[in-house]
């Protein structure tokens, strides 16, 4: 049986032991400024309350099913919206290494453009990544983002600079 995937807005009770493992597992978070701290389960408590509570900034749990079975495996931010001009942002990390390269982060990023699209009314998509990251660049790509500008030295990284590719939809 193939697994679906669906996502859930985030509340407290999700914020289990495994998933602050993940924001604390260097190989997950080493792109993102959230592998710049140790998180502990009261830091990421608070961030979920922080977007529970936030009007332009939405988080959802990336979960699958199969069968009965539900297991969250990471997650995508929608936000900092932008009501006025219908734009928004997003991030994602699948956090359980164990999926990782199976296109549940490409199929995470469809559902939420349909939920930018339907629920908020969204009218362009944004994202930033550091150019090491290519995993991220091509899941962009297969949910049709286009690179449309570079942000030259950009990112720290390992004693580097680095570039970020800014990438968009217009939906």
């Amino acid at each position: 049986m193939e697994k679906k995937i669906f996502l859930k807005k985030l509340n407290c009770k999700n914020v289990t032991k495994k998933y602050v493992q993940w924001m604390n597992d260097y190989d997950v978070m080493k792109y993102s400024d959230h592998s710049l701290r140790k998180h502990t389960i009261n830091d990421v408590v608070k961030f979920v309350k922080e977007k529970q509570k936030s009007k332009t900034e939405f988080l959802y749990g990336i979960y699958l099913k199969n069968g009965k079975k539900k297991e969250h495996i990471g997650n995508i931010k929608l936000g900092s919206i932008n009501f006025v001009h219908h734009r928004g942002d997003i991030s994602y990390f699948i956090g359980n290494k164990d999926y990782w390269g199976r296109r549940y982060t490409t199929k995470a990023i469809s559902e939420i453009i349909k939920i930018a699209k339907n629920k908020f009314k969204l009218k362009k998509l944004r994202a930033g990544v550091i150019e090491l990251n290519i995993g991220s660049k091509m899941v962009l790509e297969k949910n049709n983002f286009k690179q449309e500008g570079i942000l030259k030295s950009q990112q720290l990284f390992q004693g580097k600079r680095y570039n970020v590719y800014c990438y968009g939809l217009i939906l």
